[in-house]
């Protein structure tokens, strides 16, 4: 079958077509100083939150435009109730999960001691010991947040780094093809130039053969 490498090559412009058409943006929102823009990886499926700008404050004197804080910086979008369910699954982790319950436990208690205290006639005791007992919950309450912002954090750079890890994948899949692509289109390409050849040098010498009725080499 003739011109076999026009498959291969067909297949590589169409590979090619699937690299220019990767990247969905939706978009420009602007947020004060910053801009936002959506991106979707149509390869995995994955989407960006693409910012822009920065704070006035720290731009130079006498300039209207923000200090560039963020020039497309990439962080991976995610729902708030997959975000919630990601969160409490690292809080379930070994590193995590004693304090947290501890602290959940310690919190219900503390609140229930303050309902019941708030009850009763506040004698100067007791306005003591709802004292105690509030400044005990508020404690209780922000440690208990700033677990939650550490794993908070934790599951984003686990997320990004994740994510970033399938893209840099689907690139080089994609990089692969193309070269294995290209690599069987220029096979095949260099296979018809050869017959091309072969076919033409065939044609000259059964030319030179009906004009002077001999082969080229005899004497």
């Amino acid at each position: 079958m003739k011109k076999l490498w026009l498959f291969p090559m067909i297949f590589l412009i169409l590979i090619l077509l699937a690299g220019h058409f990767r990247w969905a943006e939706g978009p420009m929102q602007s947020a004060g100083e910053y801009q936002i823009l959506h991106s979707k990886d149509n390869w995995t499926g994955q989407r960006w939150v693409v910012l822009f700008g920065g704070l006035v404050e720290l731009s130079e004197v006498g300039t209207a435009e923000p200090y560039p804080l963020h020039s497309r910086t990439r962080i991976p979008y995610i729902t708030q109730e997959e975000l919630k369910v990601e969160i409490e699954a690292v809080l379930e982790r070994p590193a995590y999960q004693t304090k947290w319950r501890a602290l959940n436990r310690q919190i219900t208690e503390l609140e229930a001691q303050a309902k019941s205290l708030s009850l009763e006639v506040p004698a100067q005791e007791g306005r003591v010991e709802v004292d105690t007992v509030s400044k005990a919950l508020f404690e209780a309450k922000r440690e208990r947040d700033v677990v939650f912002t550490e794993a908070k954090t934790i599951f984003f750079a686990e997320y990004t780094a994740m994510a970033k890890r399938r893209e840099l994948i689907a690139k080089i899949i994609w990089v692969l093809l193309l070269l294995l692509t290209f690599s069987v289109a220029f096979h095949y390409f260099l296979a018809e130039v050869k017959r091309w050849k072969r076919a033409n040098e065939t044609y000259e010498i059964v030319e030179y053969v009906t004009k002077n009725n001999r082969y080229p080499l005899e004497k």
